[in-house]
């Protein structure tokens, strides 16, 4: 009888009866990563998901609220948005500027992008005058120029974006690469709103991602001018695939699609075909990771809007339960 210990520490034992597929959707029902606890046989409770929307509709009201306590509502938002930017976002941040480099080299077949990320003296330069000055020249989704992770996160993005064009990019492949390209008017407009950024502060890197690796997956226009590209990421991510596949939520795969940049699409189906291969099980939390969602998710910031406040993410990355 298969086997299966939950993140919050629960077993679940299901029938032998049972295929892969069918496990993995009754543990996402149970309980997602990093989801409030819920009813253990429903999911989330009704209960839960009225208090959250509660939660969240007092957070957006409270934010449009006029002088002081309009003031405190946008205070505790900025302070939501940092305790949620303090986990693994910025060493994805900093992996995607990397990987931006590798591909860049690849694409164009040159050293020269590879060069320009050795220069570490010049990066860090860069990032921390860009710190001082706000970070938010292109890390703009990341909230108010306040000190904390997301202004860093918006420093390095500029610096690897004024390496990638001493390397030969233009500013728009630049920003591309690194992905913070501007959104499509239509879901920029309907992203716009104040329960909108409540649900989904973040927009530019995680849309970017999805929308550039899909755009690189096999049979795509990308693909067939690429083809090497395309075979060296998705091999890449079958290997590794393989070897967490007695994982059941491998943190190493999702960082590994972040490292790949707009190639995440490719290195994700390939560490999910690995593990197919290798009998593992699950492989929800490589999945999510093609989702345009920020690693706190959609979920969790719906039912459970104050989660941040509470578990900050830097807990997640610590390894504190």
């Amino acid at each position: 009888m298969p086997r299966v210990n939950l993140p919050d520490g629960r077993v679940v034992n299901f029938p032998d009866t049972m295929s892969a597929a069918d496990i993995e959707a009754a543990l996402i029902g149970i309980q997602a990563p990093n989801a409030p606890e819920g009813d253990e046989d429903t999911g989330i409770s009704a209960g839960t998901v009225a208090a959250g929307a509660a939660g969240l509709g007092g957070l957006a009201l409270l934010a449009k609220a006029p002088g002081r306590i309009g003031a405190i509502g946008k205070g505790l938002n900025t302070l939501r948005q940092q305790l949620m930017l303090s986990g693994y976002a910025l060493p994805k941040s900093i992996l995607g500027g990397v990987g931006a480099h590798v591909e860049r080299a690849a694409e164009t077949k040159s050293l020269k992008p590879l060069k320009e990320l050795l220069r570490v003296p010049t990066l860090l330069k860069d990032t921390v005058k860009a710190y001082k000055a706000g970070g938010q020249k292109f890390g703009v989704e990341y909230g108010p120029s306040v000190h904390g992770p997301g202004r860093l996160i918006g420093a390095a993005d500029e610096a690897f974006q004024n390496s990638l064009q001493r390397a030969g990019a233009t500013a728009d492949e630049a920003e591309a690469a690194m992905l913070q390209k501007a959104l499509p008017k239509q879901l920029a407009d309907a992203l716009n709103n104040p329960t909108a950024r409540y649900i989904q502060p973040f927009r530019r890197t995680p849309f970017n991602q999805f929308m550039e690796g899909m755009s690189r997956l096999p049979g795509s226009a990308y693909s067939k001018a690429h083809k090497g590209m395309t075979a060296g990421y998705g091999g890449a991510g079958v290997v590794h695939g393989a070897a967490t596949a007695d994982e059941q939520h491998p943190v190493s795969v999702p960082m590994a699609i972040a490292g790949a940049s707009r190639q995440g699409g490719n290195y994700a189906l390939g560490a999910l075909l690995g593990r197919s291969l290798a009998g593992g099980s699950g492989g929800s939390s490589i999945a999510s990771s093609l989702v345009p969602t920020s690693e706190w998710g959609i979920e969790t910031s719906v039912t459970d809007p104050m989660r941040a406040f509470r578990r900050p993410a830097i807990m997640t990355l610590l390894g504190i339960k």
